[in-house]
């Protein structure tokens, strides 16, 4: 018996990721470039404008010297003449010792006393110049001298004019929140001290 060949083509595997064509090719995904499209015409030839000259910086024109007036000598001075010797200041035996003088008093007159904490500051107005003051204790009355005394602040000052509620009063006690008028700006929280009546 003899060998039957087999009418079908052998099957040859492709690789992987090939796709199989069927007498067709498929369209590209790619754009052609496209140039300019050529013209018969020749271009023409720029005209260069004429650069402009950069101005260069000319050095002044010096004027003519004038001759120069002939130097005066200074007047000889005089050879100085010796002083005399001064005469030597005995040494003085050891003074007995002074009473101390009394400490200086603290800024714009405020007497050497015992200053008393009488409140805080709570609000400073500053297109008035005014500083509302909480106190707590004691009383301020006005041509008293206060210390305002805070963490940028510190100040003395004489009270001119106190106000409860808008109106003028000339003491204030303990409990109440007065306005007073301040030369510096002060803060919230400063302290506000009594120095002197």
């Amino acid at each position: 018996m003899a060998a039957r060949k087999s009418s079908k083509k052998k099957r040859t595997r492709r690789p992987a990721g090939r796709a199989r064509s069927k007498g067709r090719k498929k369209a590209s995904t790619r754009k052609k470039k496209v140039g300019p499209k050529k013209s018969a015409r020749k271009p023409k030839a720029r005209k260069k404008a004429p650069r402009k000259q950069a101005a260069r910086a000319r050095p002044a024109k010096k004027s003519p010297r004038k001759a120069a007036a002939p130097k005066r000598k200074a007047p000889a001075r005089k050879p100085a003449a010796p002083k005399p010797a001064a005469p030597a200041m005995p040494v003085a035996a050891p003074s007995p010792l002074r009473p101390v003088a009394a400490p200086a008093p603290a800024p714009g007159g405020v007497a050497a006393a015992s200053p008393q904490r009488i409140g805080s500051v709570t609000h400073y107005f500053g297109h008035v110049n005014a500083g509302v003051i909480a106190l707590e204790a004691g009383e301020l009355r006005v041509g008293d001298t206060v210390h305002i005394r805070g963490h940028t602040t510190d100040y003395y000052q004489r009270i001119d004019r106190i106000e409860v509620d808008h109106q003028p009063v000339t003491v204030a006690r303990a409990g109440q929140s007065v306005g007073v008028h301040v030369m510096q700006r002060v803060r919230e929280g400063d302290a506000v001290w009594k120095v002197a009546s």
